[in-house]
């Protein structure tokens, strides 16, 4: 059950993103160029990303969140995924961006960050960024935004490089300089592999992918326990955005009037609206069978 402020959280996540991205980038491009942590600043092109995330994220919410209209009858919920394609493919091209770097900081040996204030920085950007993921995480859960989870996950690979940032510092204290570049190639690679399964999970709702069968059973379920359906003729369950989009034919007995058809499809209507999270549109058709 959603809280009573995940309205609220929805309407401003973006603009969160926004603007922690923005800020958590500043302070660690800033400190990374001034100490030379090649792995900050990796972390900090990263930050850079979500910010274009952040926009797509509020772009994305939006105008999936405009009503259904003559032009668009199953509504603007695929602007999610394409959203959530979107930022995919940011990441992928920042990754490969930032592999290069490293690669080159290695073969150039370039010195490693030895700095205190990076470690701290390093610290203080893995916590925030941590923190930015419970809040999108949340927030993505509640609604059942892909557009949104997506931003979350990247915030949580931001950590996760931050906190590889301060691991590089350390070993360049022991005179392991090289560890700092290749822990920001390390970091890529995890990046890219997260991102290709945000694009490929993108491209298959973008297709129109019907919700997993033990969901498809559960709707199968309730509608064979209303009164008055003798069989589900057909029923097509996928999702759209943030919604389950419904359509289903079942047969009645041939003694049932027209009357009494719509009254059971109705009922099947409600009860499939109060127990399924999330519908977006049910449509209902029933036939009655041959005497």
């Amino acid at each position: 059950m959603r809280c009573t402020h995940c309205h609220t959280c929805h309407t401003r996540v973006g603009w969160v993103g926004l603007i922690a991205s923005l800020l958590i980038g500043a302070f660690t491009i800033t400190i990374g160029i001034l100490s030379g942590s090649k792995a900050l600043v990796a972390s900090a092109l990263c930050s850079g990303i979500d910010v274009a995330t952040a926009l797509s994220v509020i772009l994305g919410l939006k105008l999936s969140g405009k009503p259904i209209d003559l032009e668009h009858p199953y509504g603007h919920g695929k602007v999610e995924f394409m959203v959530s394609g979107l930022i995919s493919a940011f990441l992928i091209i920042g990754a490969l961006i930032l592999f290069y770097n490293s690669a080159m900081s290695i073969y150039n040996g370039d010195p490693g960050p030895e700095q205190l204030l990076t470690l701290a920085a390093a610290l203080i950007a893995a916590v925030a960024n941590e923190v930015k993921y419970r809040y999108a995480h949340c927030v993505g859960r509640q609604v059942n935004s892909p557009a949104v989870l997506s931003h979350a996950e990247h915030a949580r690979i931001d950590a996760v490089t931050s906190a590889l940032a301060g691991i590089g510092v350390v070993c360049a204290r022991l005179g392991l300089h090289f560890v700092d570049p290749l822990l920001a190639m390390f970091d890529v690679v995890v990046q890219i592999k997260t991102s290709y399964k945000m694009l490929q999970s993108s491209v298959k709702s973008l297709m129109d992918l019907t919700l997993p069968e033990d969901k498809v059973r559960n709707i199968r379920d309730i509608i064979g326990a209303v009164e008055g359906v003798d069989e589900i003729n057909y029923l097509y369950a996928r999702q759209l955005g943030q919604h389950v989009w419904i359509e289903l034919s079942i047969f009645l007995h041939p003694d049932i009037t027209v009357y009494d058809g719509k009254v059971i499809a109705e009922n099947v209507k409600d009860k499939i609206l109060g127990n399924v999270e999330k519908i977006g549109n049910v449509q209902v058709q029933f036939l009655t069978r041959a005497a």
